[in-house]
């Protein structure tokens, strides 16, 4: 009983966040990989989990899917939201028709069930490798029941101005102002140019991490932020990560 106490009183701090008000689809989403979570501190309509549902992997010529294995445990009433996570192994970044259709019945499978939000594909992405992936996403899309939201994660690199992405029928791409690689120093200090980030399907959503600092809060505001976490979630992490988001939001 003591600890159901400690739970309700968290929740009651989360519900005072301001920035989480609204009647509309969630706009915080946190992302729960592959190891064990306990969710149960998220409690309002607001807040999703974008959880690692499956893993797909490329190597020479064939394919290997994994389904989650870790457990999550979440109130009933969260809104859930399946992500695949695609690895392209081969050196050459050769694709088949073969390994096409049996990561297309993947995703499919486990995006068709019942009670999900929404769509998630992760995956990073050669140039070489982008019309495989186009193609794979339109073929979803199309097959996948027309209620259910598809979404890809996306690197920032990808969202300037006449990005591939632009066509794609998808409800949102995800820039990760995390892991940001060698441009880190560029990105954090906007030395990037007046293309960066400006195309249409990345102004909805952001994705940040609770390690890295934040983006700035013009990349915050007006859009669903994804929030990923290195190691299993607490409230104290959900609490803290979301203090820094609504003042940055707030400036």
């Amino acid at each position: 009983m003591l600890g159901l106490v400690i739970i309700l009183i968290i929740i009651s701090g989360v519900f005072s966040f301001e920035y989480l008000k609204s009647n509309s689809q969630p706009k915080i989403i946190i992302w729960a990989w592959e190891r064990p979570e306990n969710l149960l501190f998220i409690d309002d309509k607001n807040i999703a989990v974008a959880f690692l549902a499956g893993s797909i992997i490329f190597k020479d010529l064939g394919v290997t899917m994994k389904p989650r294995l870790q457990p999550l445990i979440v109130n009933q009433k969260t809104s859930m939201i399946p992500v695949i996570r695609i690895d392209n192994l081969n050196e050459n970044s050769q694709l088949s028709d073969d390994q096409f259709s049996k990561a297309f019945d993947f995703i499919i499978k486990t995006c068709s069930q019942n009670k999900i939000a929404g769509c998630q594909l992760d995956f990073d992405a050669k140039i070489s490798e982008r019309n495989f992936y186009k193609k794979l996403i339109i073929k979803v899309r199309n097959e996948m029941p027309k209620s259910i939201p598809l979404s890809i994660t996306a690197l920032v690199s990808w969202c300037d101005i006449n990005s591939w992405l632009d066509d794609l029928p998808i409800q949102e791409a995800v820039p990760m102002f995390f892991r940001l690689g060698i441009d880190e120093n560029l990105i954090r200090h906007n030395l990037v140019g007046e293309s960066f980030m400006k195309a249409k399907i990345c102004q909805k959503a952001v994705g940040i991490s609770v390690d890295e600092p934040l983006p700035k809060s013009g990349y915050l505001q007006n859009r669903r932020i994804y929030i990923f976490n290195p190691k299993s979630w607490t409230s104290s992490d959900f609490l803290n990560i979301m203090k820094l988001v609504e003042a940055e939001v707030n400036k």
